[in-house]
């Protein structure tokens, strides 16, 4: 058993807390007490020397083969829509991964995540250039890191119906793989890409196979218009009218960015406790418009909070989501409540349904992941302001210990798991053969 004493405390949570002289207690894989309870426990004593305690943020979306993506050279690059940026880039970049720039693409961005405060992530992989065995790398740089990850595979037809059959079986045979090893940090979907790109008989197969593997489904749905137009013309349905009628939808399925749907779709949605992630920031840069989340909300469709892989930032993520949907319903009473809640309420709720584990809260049966930040508080600090210092004062900038699974990973800004220094030096040498081929091809 672990005691770590002389900490402040902020729950998370529907109903949060906060213990100015806090103690966290765990064993093993959950946490015993969390409170100011002056009981003596008999354990290993940590001194948290005064530090603020909080919930491990967590990425709700991410795409952990991007991360080699940046700075990649872009000739002749003038996007016209979100087609042309999928193609011309995304697409030609996951045609270009091998495994070792899957290995080292993945390990980046972890890296990145675990310093910025994530100790969980929920990833959609695509490597259409290596498929087979592609999601066993993810797996690796999870158990090297000891971040507690969720992956599939992205399956889709814009490679050819070959590469779509391989890319179901991937996702079934690391399914089955997990299954049999009980890895309790890392738990699979069944990954698809956005529908227009599956075609019908695909679509069949990946229902079949997911209703035979009882499994989750994690979707790209209606991020562009282009998705909804392209259902309506060959099926006269709108996307998530499809996903109903091919047996996707389920409260164990993540429907990604929900932007081009109706309120019949929305409705849908709920009736079938399918889950929602926002990703405000890639929406934005991808300039494919705004999703109704103070809407789908207000329904009761349980709506987290993913990066799409446009950064490993919860912190800034989270601050657009609030900032952005006081714009766009031009009200500056919206956004704050819902932000909190997508991101300290709704990701817990949705990592609990895949991990099968309470996730993202300091209570009493849930996993100790948690982080400590070097934060003297310049006004007063409680469980009714804290989302204001979160969004206003705190940042990865303070983060100085993460521990997953009760675990250090990370202690005083040191990452203890891996040689992250050395990681970033090769990954250089790793990402120039991977640009390469991303150029030629």
């Amino acid at each position: 058993m672990k005691i770590l004493n002389n900490v402040s405390i902020f729950t998370g949570g529907e109903n949060p807390k906060f213990f100015n002289n806090g103690i966290l207690v765990w064993d093993e894989e959950k946490i015993v007490y969390a409170g100011e309870d002056s009981k003596e426990y008999k354990g290993e004593f940590i001194d948290g020397k005064g530090k603020l305690l909080m919930p491990g943020l967590i990425v709700a979306h991410d795409h952990l083969y991007s991360a080699l993506a940046r700075g990649i050279p872009l000739k002749d690059y003038h996007p016209e829509n979100f087609l042309d940026i999928l193609k011309n880039l995304w697409w030609k970049l996951d045609l270009a991964l091998d495994r070792e720039s899957i290995y080292y693409s993945a390990l980046v961005g972890i890296i990145d995540a675990i310093r910025k405060g994530t100790t969980t992530i929920i990833d959609h992989h695509a490597s259409f250039g290596y498929i087979s065995g592609s999601l066993d790398e993810l797996e690796r740089v999870s158990i090297e890191t000891g971040i507690r990850l969720s992956t599939c595979f992205e399956v889709s037809d814009r490679w050819g119906e070959t590469k779509a059959k391989e890319s179901i079986k991937e996702n079934i045979r690391f399914i089955e793989k997990l299954r049999k090893e009980k890895n309790s940090l890392i738990s699979p979907t069944f990954g698809m890409h956005a529908q227009f790109t599956i075609s019908e008989k695909t679509m069949k197969e990946c229902a079949e196979a997911g209703k035979d593997l009882d499994v989750g489904f994690h979707i790209h749905v209606a991020e562009d218009i282009a998705d909804r137009e392209d259902s309506i013309e060959k099926y006269r349905l709108g996307v998530v009218e499809r996903l109903l009628k091919e047996n996707i939808l389920g409260k164990k399925t993540l429907a990604i960015h929900a932007i081009h749907i109706d309120e019949k779709e929305k409705d849908i949605i709920k009736e079938t406790e399918t889950m929602v992630i926002h990703n405000p920031e890639s929406n934005m840069n991808n300039a494919v418009g705004v999703s109704d989340v103070i809407g789908m909300m207000n329904r009761g469709i349980l709506l987290g909070l993913g990066t799409d892989g446009f950064t490993q930032n919860m912190w800034r993520e989270t601050q657009v989501a609030t900032i952005l949907h006081k714009l766009n319903k031009k009200d500056p009473n919206v956004g704050f409540s819902e932000s909190y809640r997508m991101l300290f309420v709704n990701n817990p709720k949705i990592a609990e349904r895949i991990f099968n584990r309470k996730i993202g809260v300091i209570e009493e049966g849930a996993v100790p992941d948690f982080i400590m930040l070097s934060y003297i508080p310049p006004t007063p600090l409680n469980e009714n302001n804290f989302f204001g210092h979160f969004l206003f004062g705190l940042s990865p900038d303070f983060v100085e210990d993460v521990v997953i699974n009760g675990k250090f990973v990370m202690k005083d800004r040191e990452i203890l798991t891996v040689d992250a220094e050395r990681i970033e030096r090769e990954s250089e040498k790793v990402t120039k053969n991977l640009w390469e081929r991303f150029t030629s091809t």
